[in-house]
């Protein structure tokens, strides 16, 4: 198989010599697959991946339209499409990437150029997300050397907005329904004993709401490009409106399965699945729910995994 012309330029111009550098002085008809390996050494060789690591993976030669996320399992294996597990822990993306195309080599293609990556983001011990009354709202990366506390999440953010109801700081955990905790941050920071500062896991979420408007806003999580507390006013805000004031999906979004969590008229919790992508792009409405204020919704990102 031969590269799409958007990723055979790029190709191109990586190579120190340009055309020349992939073709030769002598042999300017040398088919454009035959140096694709040297791409592959562009790759990371310092990161050596651990459990819970998340890397882009793509073989050029499939010309497919986006790349995939993996990630690294309890076990240490990456699930990879046609030659399934591999074993990743310990490896750099550059010494992975060999050791994946060896294996395509042998059944699936003359020649693959494997291409693993990892975002910045990825390179941690996970991520927590800081939504609400902060100045910044966003992820914050949990250091490989070091714990992030709460107050050091809120810090990070740009602290506290004017608005913040510093006394009701929630933390919930990734596949959480309810707060895990809710404490009194602002009582805390003024007193400046934070021996109880408590330590956020990867996947947390911190949620701080307005002082006057607690009630009446929805929760917007996970992978849209601004996550937060929106204002919820009247009846007629729908699912997919809110996914559109939090700035749309990201580019690994589950668009298919968003969750949402609400509280029925008993005030039990229920969560529904409901494709959104396909709303947006043209659906039937009435699959749109009407959200209220106190719901959460949760957008997962597609990544290739399993348990071990």
């Amino acid at each position: 198989m031969f590269v799409s012309l958007r990723r055979f330029c790029l190709f191109v111009f990586l190579l120190p010599g340009g055309l020349t550098g992939l073709f030769g002085a002598e042999d300017s008809q040398a088919p454009a697959e035959s140096n694709d390996p040297d791409y592959m050494t562009l790759l990371d060789d310092d990161w050596q991946l651990k459990a819970g690591d998340r890397v882009v993976y793509e073989v050029l030669e499939e010309r497919v339209e986006e790349p995939l996320l993996l990630v690294v399992n309890g076990s240490g294996e990456l699930l990879v499409p046609l030659i399934g597990r591999v074993e990743a822990k310990g490896k750099t993306s550059k010494t992975l990437a060999y050791e994946i195309k060896e294996e395509l080599e042998k059944e699936f293609f003359h020649r693959a150029t494997v291409v693993i990556s990892q975002r910045e983001e990825d390179r941690n011990r996970g991520r927590v997300s800081v939504i609400g009354e902060v100045r910044r709202q966003g992820e914050q990366i949990i250091p490989v050397d070091a714990p992030l506390t709460l107050s050091q999440a809120i810090m990070q953010s740009g602290g506290f907005s004017l608005e913040a109801d510093r006394t009701k700081v929630s933390v919930v955990g990734r596949g959480e329904e309810q707060a895990r905790l809710e404490i009194d941050l602002g009582a805390m920071l003024e007193s400046g004993d934070l021996s109880q500062d408590p330590i956020l896991q990867a996947g947390d979420a911190v949620i701080v709401p307005r002082a006057d408007q607690s009630q009446n806003q929805v929760y917007v999580l996970g992978a849209v490009n601004a996550p937060g507390l929106y204002p919820i006013r009247g009846s007629n805000f729908t699912l997919s409106q809110v996914i559109l004031m939090a700035e749309g999906f990201t580019r690994f979004a589950r668009k298919n399965k968003v969750r949402l969590i609400s509280k029925d008229g008993d005030g039990e919790k229920t969560e529904r699945e409901i494709d959104v992508g396909k709303i947006l792009e043209g659906g039937d409405r009435g699959e749109d729910p009407v959200i209220r204020p106190g719901d959460m919704v949760i957008v997962d990102e597609k990544m290739i995994s399993f348990t071990g």
